[in-house]
């Protein structure tokens, strides 16, 4: 019975990362196109800060780790560094073409597949034409959405998606090994998820802060002040993403603790790409099209994004093995 709660929480975890995660980009392209453009990286401050904040606020009652404070940031520091990047490099891609941003996004399987064969040993160990098609599949389905065009594939757009996908690669796989590293040792010294999560994300808010403050001013922040912003929809837009970055949040810490199942790990990064594509599809068609920059997908695009889909479902079908092998995914 605790295994069957363990696994449809799991599975409930994932769900609602895989949708918020989603959601997320097509609901801040909207509040961009109310004419709030120029502070996309306030609201970044302001939504990981409202994250933290409310993660440390419900941990403070749990127990912590006697592991030096010093120790668990110099492991958490990286993913949380890389988390900023994919935050940044984001709500850039978000901007100048969610179309762009959302087609790319089986492309992080890719990046996961080089850097985790990098950074891992057991990765290296494996034969590495286990995981070719997907790879290839998923690379050929990005070509086509390119040449397809119908989604601003300009080249910065790409390039701004594409670096975006490859900080998140090396966000996932420096989370697993910073996971690993604090896991190990005595059973007071032994950092639990909650915990690297909270150090994670402070990193994360303590670099959009001032970026927001160097890039856009304080002239947003005064804006928050106007009543009338939100008593406009405007308003409604800004407070759904704080809502959303914390359920979010919230949910992937959740998610986490059953990531030492590859199952749930692969699952997360291949489903959450797979949603955000067919999102694309359905909005590209929807009374949204015209605030989110769509056009509706060519032939050709739609053929990519079949590939890219094939390339998930792959993915998703060799963690199944993989799982039922009885091996580690991302170990180090």
């Amino acid at each position: 019975m605790r295994e069957l709660q363990s696994a449809c929480s799991t599975a409930w975890h994932v769900g609602v990362v895989v949708v918020l995660g989603a959601v997320l980009h097509p609901e801040l392209k909207a509040f961009y196109h109310s004419g709030h453009g120029d502070m996309k990286n306030t609201v970044s401050a302001i939504d990981t800060w409202a994250a933290c904040l409310l993660l440390w606020a419900l941990s403070l009652g749990a127990g912590r780790s006697t592991l030096p404070k010093r120790e668990k940031l110099r492991w958490a520091a990286p993913p949380g560094i890389f988390v900023f990047l994919v935050i940044t490099l984001a709500t850039w891609a978000n901007f100048l073409s969610y179309g762009c941003y959302a087609a790319f996004g089986p492309t992080e399987l890719v990046f996961v597949y080089a850097f985790a064969r990098i950074w891992h040993p057991a990765e290296r160990q494996r034969p590495w034409w286990h995981d070719l098609p997907a790879v290839l599949v998923t690379a050929l389905g990005s070509l086509l959405c390119v040449i397809g065009g119908s989604f601003d594939a300009s080249p910065v757009a790409m390039l701004a998606a594409l670096l975006c996908r490859a900080c998140q690669a090396l966000m996932t796989v420096s989370l697993r090994s910073c996971c690993v590293a604090l896991a190990s040792g005595s059973a007071k010294e032994e950092v639990g998820v909650l915990e690297i999560t909270q150090w994670k994300l402070l990193v994360t808010a303590l670099l959009c802060l001032p970026y927001a403050l160097l890039t856009e001013g304080l002239a947003p922040w005064r804006l928050l002040g106007d009543r009338e912003f939100w008593f406009h929809r405007s308003g409604g837009l800004l407070l759904g993403s704080v809502l959303i970055t914390l359920g979010f949040q919230c949910c992937t810490v959740g998610l986490n603790r059953g990531l030492r199942s590859p199952v749930a790990a692969v699952l997360q990064s291949a489903l959450q790409p797979l949603f955000g594509l067919l999102l694309l599809v359905l909005l590209a068609d929807g009374p949204l099209r015209h605030q989110l920059g769509l056009k509706a997908p060519t032939l050709l695009d739609l053929v990519g994004l079949g590939c890219m889909l094939l390339g998930v479902l792959l993915t998703a079908g060799t963690a199944w093995r993989r799982q039922s092998r009885g091996e580690r995914f991302l170990q180090s």
